[in-house]
């Protein structure tokens, strides 16, 4: 009655037949595909992605009675259509060949055409802006078009916009390391490229980055998970995450790491240690595990700071309400959720504020962070009083 000592024997080993073997293959080539769908184009625009990479401006197709011409102007017409489809899938396509053509613009060859060519697409950004096209500003279609999202309505559709330029950001990033990596095999000292141009490299992308996030602000975008986005997209680049770390670039920050440690001790019957859930940089940062260099804040506009820390305000009331209702002991604020962004950025800025007074002048001065004091999140609103007492001291010592 019972099972035959074969079916429990712990050596026993585990044999595929033939067609196991092409059903797992199948599976695995399933999987490779559904991979690729969400890190490259499909099959049927290749041929015109190269047709764009080769036809770049207004002008170059719309040369009359050129079939190469004007089989590339509808190669453009087509991008155009998949980045402002209503259907996801058609649109993350367009995201994915628009990357891919700006990507392009950057892939020079040599030390000189690399830092040039990232010099030259953070100004070409700059000129496009949220303008209209104009021949004038020698902007490639690209970069108009990446723009050109903002000018939507749908909140998706502008979405596209982060998504393309989070992934420029990361493409920016490798070649310059692949850069780096070529200057030590043709036999220059690593340890005297490195110091310099880690610096180097951080600065051009934090200059692209500041440059299209700018353009959020200048459109006043509304959309709460857009403005998110630009947060972890600022962020990332931002901030560096370390083992551990006695000083921090704030001199507030100490004391949020200490009174952090209390709050977990005080939460390990309840809720759980926060350790398991501080995986976003804004957390990590607000305890301590993570530290910005005030070398590339200095290179951040200040409205990149104080401009979603303003249109946060009602996201962040929300979440903790939210987390109330629910039954979570009262601590309705989730580690790396809005209101640690809020807090995150006012920081950002409040040491940006005190490194650079033109910067505390440009948010408003004392009124802006008065203001603050009234925000409906307490640790805005502490760190806000923090500061303007420091302040107060500084003008009287220095009196």
């Amino acid at each position: 009655g019972g099972f035959p000592s074969e079916h429990l024997s712990p050596t026993r080993k585990t044999t595929f037949s033939i067609p196991s073997l092409q059903l797992l293959e199948k599976i695995v080539e399933k999987f490779d595909t559904l991979i690729g769908s969400f890190t490259h184009v499909d099959k049927e625009f290749t041929e015109m992605i190269q047709m764009t990479k080769s036809f770049k401006s207004i002008e170059s197709i719309g040369v009359p009675g050129n079939i190469a011409a004007m089989n590339a102007k509808l190669c453009w017409t087509t991008l155009h259509s998949l980045l402002h489809s209503e259907r996801h899938a058609y649109r993350h396509n367009g995201h994915l060949w628009l990357g891919d053509l700006l990507i392009a613009e950057i892939s020079g060859e040599g030390d000189q055409s690399l830092w040039s060519s990232i010099k030259n697409l953070e100004e070409k950004i700059s000129l496009a802006s949220v303008n209209d096209y104009s021949a004038s500003l020698d902007v490639p279609l690209p970069i108009w078009l990446m723009c050109g999202l903002l000018k939507s309505k749908n909140n998706h559709i502008r979405w596209g916009f982060l998504f393309v330029l989070e992934r420029l950001l990361m493409r920016c990033k490798f070649l310059l390391d692949e850069n780096e990596v070529q200057h030590v095999m043709r036999g220059q000292s690593a340890a005297q490229i490195h110091d310099k141009s880690r610096l180097e490299k951080a600065n051009a992308v934090i200059d692209i980055m500041s440059r299209a996030l700018s353009l959020m602000a200048q459109i006043n975008e509304t959309d709460r998970m857009n403005i998110l986005k630009m947060c972890d997209i600022l962020l990332s680049q931002l901030c560096l995450k370390v083992a551990h770390t006695g000083a921090t670039p704030f001199g507030d920050m100490m004391h949020i790491k200490n009174s952090s440690n209390s709050e977990r001790k005080s939460t390990a019957d309840g809720a759980g240690s926060l350790s398991r859930t501080e995986t976003r940089l804004q957390a990590l940062l607000l305890h301590g595990q993570a530290i910005v260099p005030m070398q590339l804040v200095a290179r951040v506009p200040a409205a990149l700071f104080y401009w979603p820390l303003i249109q946060l305000a009602g996201a962040a009331t929300d979440n903790i309400a939210l987390g109330v209702s629910v039954g979570s002991k009262g601590r309705g604020n989730l580690p790396g959720g809005t209101s640690d962004i809020r807090a995150t950025l006012l920081l950002l800025l409040i040491g940006k504020c005190t490194a650079d007074p033109s910067a505390f002048i440009e948010v408003g001065g004392e009124e802006f962070f008065r203001e603050l004091l009234d925000d409906t999140d307490a640790r805005v609103a502490y760190y806000s009083s923090t500061f303007l007492l420091k302040a107060s001291i500084t003008s009287l010592l220095l009196t």
